[in-house]
């Protein structure tokens, strides 16, 4: 359902977007796929939702765009591509030196340990849609170094194994 048509006070999570206009500007703000947020006022689709500590207005036609669900997901997807998704998952660890990549979303886990990680690689900016560069790799693998968003970000295998991506080159 579309974001504009909540109550107060509903706890919801962020499903995807009906369209491409805006994206970035969104995830910029923190209102990935997956993120948990609260309505805390809507005046004529008009929204003030609670992300965290902060909190967020978007204007109605934003609202009408951005799609929520009552249930949290396991993985983040942008759910116009749900259906699409037949291809085979690409880990970070499958990647070379100067590989460009783009985050695609990350996977399904019961893990506490998995779902923390995946927190802190969205706080970190690794969000769906995000083009990186790997530019460095220990000699056993581990840790991998990425360019992202303008600065380098090494990540541990665990970490890395919660990530999907889509290479571009």
């Amino acid at each position: 359902m579309p974001l504009a048509k909540a109550e107060i006070g509903d706890r919801l999570w962020i499903a995807g977007y009906k369209s491409k206009d805006g994206i970035n500007r969104l995830l910029g703000m923190g209102l990935a796929p997956g993120m948990a947020i609260q309505v805390l006022q809507n005046l004529a689709g008009n929204i003030v939702v609670g992300l965290g500590d902060s909190r967020i207005g978007i204007d109605g036609g934003m609202a009408k765009r951005i799609l929520v669900s009552d249930r949290p997901f396991d993985y983040l997807v942008e759910v116009q591509e749900v259906n699409d998704m037949e291809t085979q998952k690409t880990t970070l660890k499958d990647l070379q030196i100067n590989q460009q990549a783009k985050v695609a979303g990350y996977e399904a886990t019961d893990s506490s340990t998995q779902k923390a990680y995946k927190k802190k690689l969205l706080a970190m900016g690794l969000t769906p849609g995000t083009e990186f560069t790997v530019t460095r790799v220990a000699p056993l693998g581990d840790p991998v170094e990425i360019l992202v968003r303008g600065f380098k970000l090494s990540l541990r295998k665990d970490e890395a194994a919660a990530l999907v991506v889509e290479a571009l080159n």
